[in-house]
């Protein structure tokens, strides 16, 4: 997990006698510069590659980064940093937006550009740039530059509905965006589109994949506010557990790019920034009902912890040892203390005698849970970078 502000941003490593590398988002500019670069320099440098490259969707705090590594990267085939094997990340070509074939005109296509352009700013917060360079976003910068780009769903749209995807030993099941999801995206980028380029048709132009990415940095999202925490004097981790939920309804999050990642025996559960209705529906698609609870080896949480993307009817299908929280909480606030009771306020069982919460920064939302009676009743751990490092976390199949 890398220090990754208030995005996402996780390498895993599958290791054998050929290792599987697999990159999920890349947060900002300065979490690739400062802690993924020279991680995947050693990669390169040892003879290994990224095998997958994917972006669970196209909110900034998961995709910024990507530009300014795909930027560096260049031609696909002749890395400047690491060779790649494919890249999943679902844009406007992928979501059948275009209402009639063909490229735009010169005029046409210059207006949308100049709209969409990219300018690299240090962080989530910042107006300041590290640069000042402007340029494309990271569907062009795919297209261009002629990378993998969902080779493995024959060019379409990353979703629900296929066969699982065999990396080496490593099998991937997407359990979302279905088609339902890519439906409810397509129609909000459709309308937003149309509102800001009303007098330019929408076609098959690859500008339109910077324009996308564009609308996702501006627009507000639909999610639901948080309310002002007012944890410090909660005394029942109980009754935050039971607090009332709202499923946060944004569509842009509800087409995240979720997974499961089994290798030799293990299985690991990615859940983007998707609602909790969706995985547990999906779920009921993929494993028998004898199945559940499931059990997986790890499970990245949802939207940073937001407590509108993780349901007690969620946990109720699923359980692990380790749950991964990637936010540094400064901007919404995450992790929420009720998602994280949610969490652990369950009985523990043969397989998950202790349940282990690891955070890449001491937020204000894991401090409201660090009590040592608390951790005893639940039976609960968590683990929390002193410094802005990377938290490693190593998973092994036990007998």
């Amino acid at each position: 997990m890398f220090p990754a502000k208030n995005g996402d941003c996780f390498l895993i490593r599958c290791l054998g006698e050929t290792n599987t590398n697999i990159l999920v988002d890349l947060a900002y500019p300065s979490t690739y510069r400062e802690h993924v670069k020279p991680r995947l320099q050693e990669l390169h440098n040892n003879g290994e590659k990224l095998d997958l490259v994917v972006f669970t969707h196209v909110d900034q705090d998961h995709i910024q980064g990507g530009i300014t590594f795909f930027s560096e990267n260049g031609e696909s085939g002749k890395a400047t940093v690491i060779e790649i094997g494919e890249v999943w990340h679902n844009s406007y070509r992928h979501l059948g937006v275009a209402d009639s074939e063909g490229k735009l005109d010169e005029n046409q296509r210059l207006q949308v550009q100049r709209q969409s352009r990219y300018l690299e700013k240090d962080d989530e917060a910042s107006s300041s740039t590290v640069s000042g360079k402007q340029g494309t976003r990271l569907g062009a910068l795919l297209y261009q530059h002629g990378y993998r780009w969902n080779q493995s769903f024959g060019g379409k749209a990353v979703g629900f509905g296929t066969e699982p995807v065999k990396i080496g030993e490593v099998t991937i099941t997407v359990l979302s965006p279905t088609q339902a999801q890519l439906v409810a995206l397509r129609k909000r980028w459709k309308k937003e589109l149309t509102s800001i380029f009303s007098d330019i048709p929408l076609t098959e132009d690859e500008v339109f994949d910077d324009a996308v990415e564009f609308l996702s940095h501006y627009m507000k999202p639909k999610g639901i506010p948080n309310a002002a925490k007012k944890v410090s004097g909660v005394s029942s981790l109980k009754a935050l557990a039971e607090s009332e939920f709202a499923e946060d309804p944004d569509e842009i999050n509800g087409s995240s790019i979720t997974f499961i990642l089994e290798y030799r025996g293990m299985k690991v559960l990615f859940l983007g920034d998707a609602p909790p209705t969706l995985i547990e529906q999906q779920l009921r698609e993929v494993f028998p009902e004898d199945e559940f609870p499931i059990h997986f080896d790890a499970v990245k949480v949802s939207h940073h912890g937001s407590k509108n993307n993780t349901s007690r009817e969620l946990l109720a299908c699923i359980d692990s040892p380790h749950y991964f929280v990637s936010t540094d909480g400064k901007i919404h606030g995450h992790p929420d203390p009720e998602a994280l009771a949610r969490i652990v306020v369950r009985e523990t069982n043969e397989a998950v005698l202790m349940r282990n919460l690891y955070m890449t920064y001491p937020t204000t939302g894991a401090k409201a849970v660090d009590r040592d009676d608390w951790k005893k009743e639940f039976a609960y751990e968590l683990v929390v970078p002193e410094s802005e490092k990377s938290v490693v976390i190593t998973l092994e199949k036990t007998e």
